[in-house]
């Protein structure tokens, strides 16, 4: 038997939720998305920051989430969440350290506020302070295929980029997953990240003192990179199987059902932290009863919408689902353990069933 047999797979609401379909991209947005796969697009981004910082600071933060921040040096950064006493996903967050007394944290705007109540609730501030520094900076999202090479059009570790991007696109290209470091783009001081936030697409996050920001942004605009929107983001979000905090997870999902494990926020081999119990149990004696795919559907599908099975049988429930300009339309679905990869699947619509291939996450290339 699961140690998760008593979470329901999409509890039937006696009100059922609106079904709400995706659109396709506009035709900027269109150029965006290809220009993601051919060279690189920009994004502004609307997470939080938040800060740890003390002479325990490693230890205090350790004992909150799921990884082993204090594996970490300076430099490094990793995936990681905050989970409820219970096991649930209270906040999903990218963790990166700054020396040995500092860490830095990005966070999704709806988790974050509970994220900083926790925090300081459990934190003694004589071993470390926990901020709230979302208004002290600005960040920017640069993805794509080329996405080094645009980073290092832009700017360089201690100058600016006329006539040395060629120089350090190879630097850059090999970064590892999550390094950072200082860089600049134009006068400004920023610290780029090798964040892995689209599945193998490439890119950095771009993270600059808020007084900065307008020289960034004009630096950024003045690119032969194009500016996209957040649906762009959200279809190559969707595309590389990364699940977003309030839509394809939440305070009632546990790690391994939101495939947290897979996307290495989980350490296995470090001491206790919040809500191991429940984590430990599944991944060594259990398995989830659910947990998230793709789905590839026969027209759009739509959010909230039921997963039926070929008897008829509710196994689920969509959760992001976006139309792909180059797969059609496709969906993150939380779905029952028996429903198998390939099999086809019916999702209650507004005007009828609408049939739909299991896809495991990421969807492939």
């Amino acid at each position: 038997m699961s140690n998760s047999d008593a979470i329901s797979p999409g509890a039937v609401n006696p009100t059922p939720p609106v079904l709400v379909y995706p659109e396709a991209l506009s035709a900027h947005d269109a150029e965006a998305y290809l220009d993601l796969r051919r060279e690189s697009a920009w994004f502004e981004s609307t997470d939080q920051w938040s800060t740890f910082r003390g002479p325990k600071a490693a230890e205090a933060l350790n004992g909150l989430v799921t990884n082993d921040v204090t594996q970490l040096r300076p430099g490094e950064g990793q995936h990681a969440a905050a989970l409820t006493p219970k096991g649930k996903v209270l906040c999903d967050m990218f963790i990166f350290r700054m020396d040995d007394e500092t860490f830095m944290l990005t966070l999704p705007p709806l988790c974050a506020p509970q994220w900083l109540a926790t925090a300081r609730k459990y934190v003694n501030p004589r071993l470390a302070k926990v901020e709230d520094e979302s208004d002290r900076w600005a960040t920017w999202m640069l993805y794509g295929a080329q996405a080094s090479k645009a980073a290092a059009e832009l700017g360089g570790a201690d100058q600016t980029a006329e006539g040395l991007g060629d120089v350090m696109t190879p630097g850059l290209a090999e970064w590892t997953v999550w390094q950072h470091g200082p860089w600049n783009i134009g006068p400004a001081s920023v610290r780029i990240i090798r964040a892995p936030l689209m599945g193998s697409t490439p890119g950095f996050l771009i993270v600059a003192d808020a007084r900065d920001a307008d020289v960034v942004r004009q630096r950024l605009d003045a690119s032969v990179y194009r500016k996209a929107t957040r649906a762009v983001w959200n279809i190559a979000r969707v595309e590389g199987g990364r699940p977003a905090w309030g839509i394809d997870m939440d305070d009632n999902t546990i790690p391994q059902e939101a495939n947290l494990d897979t996307l290495g926020a989980i350490s296995f081999t470090k001491g206790c932290y919040t809500g191991q119990e429940t984590v430990a149990r599944l991944h060594f004696r259990g398995h989830v009863n659910r947990r998230l795919r793709g789905l590839l559907g026969s027209s759009a599908l739509p959010q909230h919408g039921p997963v039926l099975d070929a008897t008829g049988k509710l196994v689920g429930d969509v959760r992001s689902t976006v139309i792909s300009p180059r797969l059609g339309p496709i969906a993150i679905a939380m779905l029952r353990r028996e429903v198998s990869e390939g099999d086809t699947v019916l999702v209650a619509g507004a005007d009828g069933p609408i049939s739909a291939e299991v896809r495991e996450l990421p969807f492939s290339e």
